[in-house]
């Protein structure tokens, strides 16, 4: 009985080993599966990225030859697959990029990632720019080859070379165009300045009425023409980046009042009415370019004396902000005119444009004059906008930081 016992307890024991074996066989032959599936399935990844991937896929050996290309690359350089393995780079590389292509290829044999641009020469002879990213390969820490992916940039190349020829067509153009505009309106003001001085010394002598009626005739055409040349060559210069902005000590409340005196007699010609409204808390000195904040509100008031044909003119000079270094103050120009339409006020300040077709014919003028003071206001620091409403009047106003003086510098 001990020993039938002793044979049925070994029996149990080999029964129990046999199935411990193969049940470990069958967990280690399922892991080995799933471990061949799983690399299956990378290899099959890596395939698809090799061979669906937009740019030249490829790979070298270490001598430089080609042992895998995929479509792109074939594509591209017009060469098969069968055709490239076996090549060395080098057979299709220009001449030119050679040198530093090899330079190249032995960094990445030194375990160097590059990235580089250069150009082949595909099989029907046609040039081809790349910008190609070379991987060393590398297994069980040993380098085996190279791994390259190289992006086709001719297009983009030749866009580039096209833009900035064009770019370069534009600039000498532009440049040539304010050299004739220049040229042009210096030997046009030279002898409309003769012409002017002529009309004033004719003026100061005995003429009849009806003489001086043609020579004031002449005196205000020559003025009007002369400030046509005035602006194209200020339009010239800026536009070339030649134009030239002081910073001295200024009175302001002065400048505008000048201005004020000066554009009043056509005002009042034409039956309008114009105030000037100053803040005194302007009376601190301030630092900017007197010339061109005159040339500015002249030509704004002008536009407002031209435009307006009943009512006041109104010049208002305001501090909007003031810090430890700077008066920021705003000019505004109001006037009881034409007025303007959304539309027009979107394209006013730029170069060679009115309200609309008519206003040309009827107005005369360049359409040069806000597009200057655009410039110049954003030349001097600040910004120049205008609201209106067509038949109820327009508001020009420029707003500009001005540098604070001592008291002992300040002018006279």
């Amino acid at each position: 009985m001990v020993g039938f016992l002793g044979r049925r307890s070994g029996a149990v024991v080999a029964v129990a080993a046999s199935a411990a074996a193969h049940l470990a066989a069958a967990y280690l032959w399922s892991r080995q599966h799933r471990a061949e599936l799983s690399l299956a399935e990378t290899n099959e990844r890596y395939r698809s990225l090799f061979e669906y991937h937009p740019s030249a896929v490829f790979s070298l050996d270490l001598g430089g030859r080609f042992t895998a290309a995929n479509p792109a690359a074939q594509r591209i350089s017009g060469y098969t697959e069968t055709q490239l393995r076996g090549m060395v780079f080098t057979e299709i590389l220009e001449s030119e990029h050679l040198d530093a292509v090899v330079a190249a290829f032995g960094r990445l044999l030194q375990r160097e990632a590059q990235q580089f641009e250069t150009v082949i020469r595909a099989r029907d002879g046609t040039d081809v720019e790349l910008l190609v990213t070379g991987l060393p390969i590398v297994v069980a820490d040993r380098l085996v080859g190279v791994y390259g992916i190289a992006e086709n940039i001719t297009g983009r190349n030749r866009m580039q070379r096209e833009l900035h020829e064009t770019r370069l067509r534009a600039e000498e153009a532009s440049e040539a165009k304010s050299m004739f505009l220049a040229n042009v309106s210096h030997e046009i003001r030279t002898p409309l300045t003769a012409l002017l001085a002529a009309a004033e010394l004719l003026l100061d002598s005995d003429l009849d009425t009806e003489q001086v009626a043609l020579t004031g005739t002449m005196s205000r055409s020559g003025q009007r023409l002369l400030r046509l040349v005035n602006e194209i060559l200020d339009f010239s210069a800026i536009e070339a980046g030649k134009a030239t902005l002081y910073d001295v000590p200024l009175d302001l409340r002065a400048i505008v009042l000048d201005v004020v005196a000066l554009t009043r007699p056509a005002a009042e010609e034409q039956g309008l009415k114009l105030e000037a409204e100053i803040a005194p808390a302007l009376s601190r000195p301030l630092s900017g370019d007197p010339e061109r904040i005159a040339q500015v509100l002249t030509n704004l008031l002008s536009n407002a004396v031209k435009f307006t044909h009943e009512g006041t003119i109104h010049v208002r000079v305001e501090v909007a902000e003031r810090t430890t270094t700077t008066t920021k103050v705003v000019v505004r120009v109001e006037d009881t005119g034409i007025g303007l339409t959304e539309e027009q006020q979107g394209r006013l300040f730029e170069a060679f444009t009115q309200g609309d077709h008519t206003v040309g014919r009827r107005y005369g003028g360049t359409g040069l004059g806000l597009a200057i003071c655009k410039q110049l206001v954003t030349l001097m620091g600040g910004s120049i906008w205008v609201t209106a409403t067509p038949g109820a009047g327009s508001t020009f106003a420029f707003a500009l930081p001005l540098r604070h003086v001592d008291e002992a510098s300040a002018p006279d």
